[in-house]
């Protein structure tokens, strides 16, 4: 295994505009103190700075060809450090700032700016960060940003960390762009978003594209200094909406080491996700590289003060109990004032993962159930169903259609931006209810669609994965055919992968769909769903019970085959009225197809859990796929639904290693106290192990068989537990 492939701790100490307190200090105790006090084994080290007003442009280290940081003088912070770095085993990567710029630098460069369609240059309309701009990826920019990464490189790094280029939303029509896009289209760029418009979604593509193509030629110009180079970028997250960056880790994976990404926390007046870094961490590992999560060691905008220890421990545990590296970022001042508060929480964590790091080398998921997120529909979903553009209970419009005379006007952005909404919740629904009821899973992307891919899970889920091209509904096919179990919601496979209306439904057979007639109006209160008695509901709701009506759902009919486990009930329109009976259409079913089968819901249960957290939705979902799941899950347990449980897999030492992440806390974010958890029974499915230890403890655990498998008992589960199950 190369360096990069086996587990990598990172960090990054920055100083921000005072970089000449790195060249005043005793360089071989910085590097030991990573090294021994925060137990990293990767650090970045500031190459060209990103500090304000934007000096992207200015390098600390020594080369002719750029110009320098004036308050180093003629120290090279990079060539200088380096020895201290190798002397403590630290691989050094030279963080490259290629989105911010002043703009005087800018204006020495004219033609290298991100323009946006009206002709103004985006950092001049939305200056980055309060002052500079940015450039452009097809602009001559390029060829000096890959000039940087072959002079960097000359300094002896392990390889480069590109913070950016970001294709900024609304970019770029600069004169390379459009000459580029003619060129390649045979048209021009369209001048706004119009998703009706398949050369706005070629745009859509060019972008993508464009960023995908300035990676690869970055990399072949640090290959030209060291072919072993490492090189990666910040590559885009999970979030609805990502498509306006440009950046998917499907398209640029290719061509760098790492998938990485940012998963800050910032407290405030907003809506925080508890398994963020976790989030974040599956959907990097599912693009088949080695993954970071990026977890920011400071308190929001508050720079210069540590986050609370059980947050910072908590990113780095989520994080690697996925699969994932964890990164941290502390800035230089803060450990004038509060080195002990900003060093413990992280020695303790990283210490023991150092200490440990056997059990994190070379494993795998062992889960048999697999979420898809799709970035197609991200990329291009805009729903046809024009009923949910109206406000939730209100007969007044979003806003999306406006009459003008005789003809409609759509307002694209704001229906996109809505679709983008309802992509992101439903997606994150599915990942909560399933950790939350410690139902191993993996996070997958279309490009596993297949039979291969595919096979190794006994339930995958489809939580509105509405952009399906005919190979990957073909795909999904294959598997329920051959006994796969699949969980599909609201519009899945509906839209081909550019969001175009298939003129058969691909899905329709697998779904057991006869017809989609429409939608119910969006309604965020007292809509209901009246369960039925079908035998795949037994355990998972009472025969008659109510349910809460997701915001989102559709008039869909089943196929007179299926079997339909519960009803939409008609629907009230206002609160306090009395309840109507149930209406024609389902509220789910279950259809077999070969010697598998499908539950299809035709309503967004998973962005309706994300939005409202009702304990009655999330059980329904989550019983739903255990029923699926028939035969035993790998592991089930009584614990708290705050205890987030990974099961990994170490083939070739015959080993389970099973992380336990408690975010049992004091009910706020930022967390301040952990509640431990004790006596946490969980049971295993298989044979009885050799031995199973809790190495920080070094304790000796009893199995205690049990049907197909056992019974283990974990004393107690402080933030972070690791426990080795030897076969």
């Amino acid at each position: 295994m190369a360096w990069w492939e086996e587990p990598v701790r990172m960090m990054r100490l920055e100083y921000m505009q005072d970089l000449k307190r790195m060249r005043d200090s005793d360089l071989d105790e910085l590097a030991r103190s990573k090294r021994q006090d925060w137990h990293v084994n990767c650090e970045w080290v500031i190459g060209t700075p990103g500090i304000a007003p934007g000096l992207g442009h200015l390098t600390t280290f020594n080369t002719p060809k750029f110009e320098k940081y004036s308050d180093l003088g003629d120290f090279d912070l990079i060539r200088e450090y380096l020895p201290h770095a190798r002397r403590y085993g630290l691989h050094v990567l030279a963080y490259l700032n290629m989105h911010w710029y002043a703009y005087d630098f800018a204006d020495r460069h004219p033609g290298w700016e991100q323009v946006l369609a009206d002709g103004t240059a985006y950092g001049r309309k939305s200056p980055l960060y309060g002052s500079g701009t940015t450039f452009c990826v097809n602009s001559p920019w390029r060829d000096w940003a890959f000039d940087l990464v072959r002079e960097v490189m000359k300094t002896g790094v392990d390889g480069v960390f590109l913070d950016g280029p970001v294709v900024y939303p609304g970019c770029c029509y600069c004169p390379a762009c459009r000459e580029r896009f003619q060129a390649e289209h045979n048209a021009p760029i369209p001048e706004r978003e119009d998703w009706s418009d398949p050369l706005w979604k070629d745009f859509i593509g060019f972008r993508e594209a464009s960023l995908a193509g300035f990676l690869r030629e970055a990399r072949d110009a640090m290959r030209e200094i060291e072919p072993e180079g490492v090189i990666f970028l910040n590559a885009g997250s999970w979030h609805g909406g990502a498509w306006r960056v440009a950046r998917d880790i499907e398209t640029v994976g290719p061509y760098q080491n790492f998938n990485g990404a940012e998963a800050f926390f910032h407290p405030g007046p907003r809506e925080h996700i508890n398994l963020f870094s976790a989030v974040a961490a599956k959907h990097l590992v599912a693009g088949g590289k080695p993954a970071v999560v990026f977890s920011d060691h400071a308190l929001g905008a508050w720079h210069y003060l540590p986050l609370p220890p059980a947050e910072a421990q908590l990113a780095i545990a989520q994080t690697v109990a996925c699969g994932a590296n964890p990164w941290f970022a502390i800035f230089d001042y803060s450990l004038d004032h509060a080195r002990e508060e900003s060093l413990e929480p992280i020695r303790a964590i990283q210490g023991f993962l150092e200490e440990n790091e056997e059990y994190y080398v070379g494993s795998e998921s062992a889960a048999s159930v697999a979420l898809l997120y799709s970035s197609q529909t991200n990329r291009y979903y805009v729903s046809k169903e024009t009923a949910l553009y109206h406000d939730p209970g209100s007969v007044r419009e979003r806003d999306l259609t406006l009459e003008a005379g005789a003809e409609e006007h759509v307002d694209w952005p704001a229906r996109k931006r809505l679709c983008d909404s309802l992509q992101e919740g439903c997606f994150l629904g599915f990942f909560t209810t399933l950790s939350r009821a410690h139902i191993p899973f993996d996070v997958i992307l279309e490009s596993a669609l297949n039979r291969r891919a595919l096979s190794r899970y006994e339930v995958v889920i489809l939580p509105n994965a509405a952009c399906l091209s005919l190979e990957q509904a073909a795909a999904i096919r294959e598997f329920v055919e051959h006994g796969g179990n699949l969980l599909a919601t609201f519009e899945s496979g509906r839209y081909d992968e550019r969001g175009r209306e298939h003129d058969e439904h691909p899905l329709a057979e697998v779904l057991g769909l006869e017809a989609i007639e429409g939608a119910f109006a969006p309604a965020a209160a007292e809509e209901y769903m009246e369960m039925g008695q079908a035998t795949y509901l037994r355990g998972v709701v009472e025969p008659g019970a109510w349910l809460p009506r997701p915001v989102y759902a559709l008039q869909a009919r089943p196929d007179p085959e299926a079997a339909v486990g519960g009803h939409i009930m008609r629907p009230l329109g206002k609160v306090y009225v009395a309840p109507r009976g149930p209406s024609e259409f389902p509220a789910v079913w279950v259809n077999s197809l070969g010697i598998g089968q499908c539950a299809y819901l035709p309503h967004l249960l998973g962005h309706f859990i994300a939005r409202y957290k009702l304990p009655q939705s999330e059980g329904f979902a989550a019983g739903l796929v255990r029923s699926l799941h028939g035969d035993p899950l790998p592991l089930r347990t009584e614990g708290a639904l705050s205890l987030q449980i990974e099961l990994r897999r170490q083939s070739a030492h015959n080993r389970l290693i099973v992380h336990f992440v408690n975010h049992t806390g004091d009910m706020q974010r930022p967390i301040a106290e952990i509640v431990p958890l004790f006596d946490v029974q969980v049971w295993f499915a298989g044979p009885e192990p050799r031995s199973i230890r809790l190495p920080a403890t070094n304790e000796e655990l009893t199995f205690l068989p049990a049907g197909e498998g056992g019974w283990i008992r974990v004393p107690r589960v402080d933030l972070y537990q690791l426990m080795v199950v030897q076969y």
